[in-house]
């Protein structure tokens, strides 16, 4: 499996992701930021939508380990005190 370090929330993060593995499951499943939300899994619904180098994007059509070097922000980061 590819290792990449990926820039979430201004926090680095250095795994292994699965070589189709989506940045949507990496969120979710590997770093507890369930912020996205699994809705229609095609890109059409919005409910996974990260910012991506400032440009907003849908986490389950990103595969992660095409990311790396790139400034992911997700609901969390944008979050201050659990308030938007």
């Amino acid at each position: 499996m590819p290792r990449v370090t990926l820039n979430i929330n201004s926090k680095d993060y250095t795994l292994e992701v699965g070589e189709h593995e989506m940045l949507l499951t990496v969120l979710r499943e590997r770093l507890d930021m369930t912020g996205a939300k699994p809705g229609c899994l095609t890109g059409d619904c919005g409910a996974c939508k990260v910012i991506v180098d400032g440009k907003a994007e849908d986490s389950c059509m990103l595969m992660a380990k095409k990311l790396e070097g790139k400034k992911i922000e997700t609901i969390e980061g944008l979050a201050s005190g659990g308030k938007l």
